[in-house]
């Protein structure tokens, strides 16, 4: 038998499978980096899968506690540009999440004395309030995930996982407006 009973490779993952499959369709391509970037996308997936179900009971989502606790961290106010580029959300998502969030009265925005176009983020007292109350529980959450997988899986991840993002980070310029070069598939930035 190919699978276990949840429809997993026996000494694998869904990813293994998917990469014998597409290997099976086109040997002619590597797909050692769907290894990697399908493994991240699915833990993510996961992660926030089991924290939204965590935080329904306090009325938020991940992307509302990120919001609040991206407040309570710089102690002071934002700006809703300020926030997306922070989070790495799109601006209409964090338009969202703002609105829902000021109409349960857990942040205040304020005119911007720097720019009449725009207004600063703060923290209610509820807010803060509910974010410190918060916090230590989705830790206990994330640290359970993490207790779920080999204990020298979890430690080897960090340095890892820190130059992936810091690299991906450092190439957004590239991601903002990337044109395909159709000939071998690279991106080139635009401009």
């Amino acid at each position: 038998m190919d699978e276990n009973a949840d429809g997993l490779p026996p000494h694998g993952d869904v990813v293994d499978r998917m990469q014998r499959e597409w290997a099976g369709l086109r040997p002619d391509l590597s797909f050692a980096s769907l290894g990697v970037i399908h493994r991240v996308l699915r833990a993510s997936r996961l992660i926030l899968e089991a924290s939204d179900a965590f935080l329904a009971d306090y009325g938020l989502t991940r992307g509302e506690l990120d919001v609040l606790s991206a407040l309570r961290r710089t102690g002071e106010p934002l700006s809703p540009t300020t926030l997306a580029q922070t989070l790495l959300a799109p601006r209409s998502a964090i338009t969202m999440r703002l609105n829902a969030l000021q109409a349960r009265g857990l942040l205040s925005r304020t005119a911007n004395p720097a720019d009449r176009r725009s207004s600063l983020l703060a923290l209610t007292d509820t807010g803060a309030a509910l974010v410190d109350e918060v916090v230590p529980a989705q830790l206990a959450l994330e640290d359970a995930l993490l207790a779920e997988a080999p204990a020298w899986a979890v430690e080897g991840l960090v340095d890892p996982l820190r130059a992936l993002t810091s690299a991906w980070e450092r190439g957004r310029g590239y991601q903002a407006g990337p044109s395909k070069d159709r000939r071998n598939g690279a991106l080139k930035p635009s401009g």
